[in-house]
């Protein structure tokens, strides 16, 4: 039987450490082929964007296809995993919250494996359930010495910086981002920013930085001088970078960046590669993360009595908090 679960079940099914553990899990396998992404696709029209990413891991025999519409009124995320022996489609399930503990996870993953530093001080740049995901992961492979966050929206970062403090991190707002990024030696940017915010100035006291919220050609979160400023750069998924990742290509347009010195995150994960001291990381969401995710969903599911298959709403997603899906 395939299992439907919507958002709910699918929240009340996530821990983050069991998430963080899994994204690390997929990401040492890629260099065996044993996670296998392919980059996103997207169709546009007049109003509304469908975008789809599928991936598989063998390892865990799933394989799965997220697919998920933005319009004005708002993005709904659906996605389905597959039984890689008989073909069987295990679940459908809502993936909104998925995809933000994922990208959460992702950076941490790779804040661990490049910073190698097990306290930080840590800023991020971003107000939304993004930015949230992101600090909550990072507390699960570091201990946090400070959690400092800045939002050009200071509403938005008052009721952020309440809300963390609600589960027990104590953050604190910033005036400015240069503040933010002065008072730390790590840092995750995810926002819904257009144009470039974070200069080289900016970074100057960093070890490491996760570059989170964009995933288009046309959009980036730091400058091609600030992107330089990082000995070793690492992403996801090359191939994707190459296509969507604005902070990336604007570095290589400038000549300040070589696409050919750009580090898979599974090769540093699997210690085929040791990075040098000053990092970067940026992501864009691959598709294998989820997969390896929703796969934990389905196997929590399985075993509960609760969620033996529900007809339930499935993937919910109002808010644009970053483009990171």
């Amino acid at each position: 039987m395939t299992l439907v679960l919507g958002e709910k079940a699918v929240g009340g099914l996530l821990s983050m450490k069991e998430v963080v553990q899994a994204v690390d899990d997929c990401f040492r396998r890629v260099p065996e082929s044993l996670a296998v992404n392919t980059p996103r696709t997207r169709t546009i029209v007049p109003g509304a964007t469908l975008n789809v990413m599928h991936g598989a891991i063998p390892y865990l025999g799933r394989a799965g296809v997220k697919c998920y519409l933005s319009s004005r009124r708002g993005t709904r995320f659906v996605f389905v995993l597959f039984n890689l022996e008989d073909a069987e489609p295990l679940a459908i399930m809502g993936a909104d919250a998925l995809g933000r503990f994922r990208t959460g996870a992702a950076s941490a993953v790779a804040t661990k494996h490049l910073a190698g530093t097990k306290s930080m001080r840590f800023a991020v740049a971003g107000s939304g359930k993004q930015a949230r995901t992101q600090v909550l992961a990072m507390a699960e492979v570091a201990t946090l010495e400070s959690v400092t966050a800045w939002s050009p929206n200071s509403t938005h970062l008052a009721d952020f910086v309440r809300g963390l403090g609600a589960v027990g991190i104590d953050a604190k707002p910033a005036g400015s981002l240069r503040d933010a990024f002065a008072s730390s030696d790590v840092a995750t940017t995810i926002t819904t920013a257009k144009a470039p915010f974070v200069t080289r100035d900016d970074v100057q006291s960093l070890i490491h930085i996760n570059l989170c919220g964009s995933n288009s050609s046309n959009k980036s979160e730091a400058t091609p001088q600030a992107v330089a400023e990082f000995q070793t750069v690492v992403t996801d998924d090359v191939e994707q970078a190459r296509v969507e990742s604005g902070d990336l290509i604007g570095a290589v347009e400038a000549g300040l960046l070589s696409w050919a010195n750009v580090v898979r995150l599974g090769d540093v994960v699997s210690g085929k590669i040791n990075p040098g001291h000053k990092t970067l990381f940026k992501s864009k969401g691959v598709a294998i993360e989820d997969v390896a995710v929703a796969s934990l969903v389905y196997e929590k599911a399985r075993h509960s009595s609760e969620f033996s298959g529900s007809d339930v709403e499935i993937g919910t997603g109002k808010e644009k908090t970053a483009d990171q899906s």
